[in-house]
């Protein structure tokens, strides 16, 4: 885990990035990674043909209600829509667990899925961090059904802005080697070519779980208003007609509630 968060760390900040594509304040950048470099003893090799891809972008969330839509996998489907299925198959320790997922088809791709180890850690100034790899695992088993995918490297960058506690400075990045025909010349183009929306696409998703989330808790935080408001007044009435020597059951509602 030390050496995959150490690469995450030197990608992110030592690769010289290329821009690709920005819109709605995402901005996305890619980057040729070396193919000697090693990511859990395994040589990129030929997979470095693939663009590592990172984007940046705000969100108008905390870090740590950001945090919680990678730990909770029933939430993936609704910014990742590339991944369909998702599942935890082992908890390594408190902090890492391998996860097995699936893709729809893309494009001329057919189905995928991938074995990838999740590793969450703070870093020294209060960074989230969420890093991932491809991993090998005796309960994920290639089959017939699916192409393996490999996530050579991954992460999700949660990064507090000074001022604004209800603010992230998210960082994504990704590097895949998708198998198949996407390893020819043509496969790669194709995939070198999305890699510039796929990034711009997920942002804007989360944004949008985060916007009804957000939605969600002022609604219920109204309600609960309304109930403290109707509860005091209820009280209210009851002192009074307590000191007037009525009887505090009340027979209708507090005036003006409704």
């Amino acid at each position: 885990n030390d050496d995959l968060v150490r690469v995450v760390v030197w990608v992110l900040e030592r690769c010289d990035w290329t821009p690709m594509s920005n819109a709605d304040g995402v901005h996305v950048f890619r980057t040729q990674l070396p193919p000697a470099l090693s990511i859990a003893g395994r040589p990129l090799g030929p997979a470095a043909k693939f663009y590592c891809v990172k984007a940046t972008g705000v969100l108008d969330a905390s870090p740590a209600m950001v945090h919680g839509y990678f730990r909770d996998n029933s939430r993936v489907h609704e910014y990742n829509e590339f991944c369909k299925q998702v599942e935890d198959i082992s908890q390594l320790d408190e902090a890492t667990k391998v996860t097995w997922s699936a893709s729809g088809r893309m494009g001329p791709f057919k189905e995928r899925d991938f074995v990838t180890r999740v590793h969450f850690r703070t870093l020294p100034d209060g960074t989230l961090l969420v890093a991932n790899r491809a991993e090998h695992h005796d309960k994920a088993p290639e089959t017939p059904q699916y192409l393996r995918m490999e996530i050579t490297l991954g992460a999700n960058m949660l990064q507090p802005i000074e001022g604004e506690p209800n603010k992230t400075l998210f960082t994504l990045l990704t590097h895949v080697n998708p198998g198949g025909i996407a390893e020819t010349r043509l496969g790669t183009m194709i995939m070198n070519s999305a890699a510039a929306a796929g990034p711009i696409k997920f942002i804007q998703s989360l944004r949008q779980c985060i916007s009804k989330d957000l939605a969600a808790r002022k609604e219920k935080r109204a309600e609960e208003e309304e109930e403290e408001e109707f509860d005091r007044l209820l009280q209210e009435q009851v002192q009074l007609e307590a000191s007037q020597g009525r009887s505090p059951l009340l027979n209708t509602c507090p005036a003006g509630v409704t």
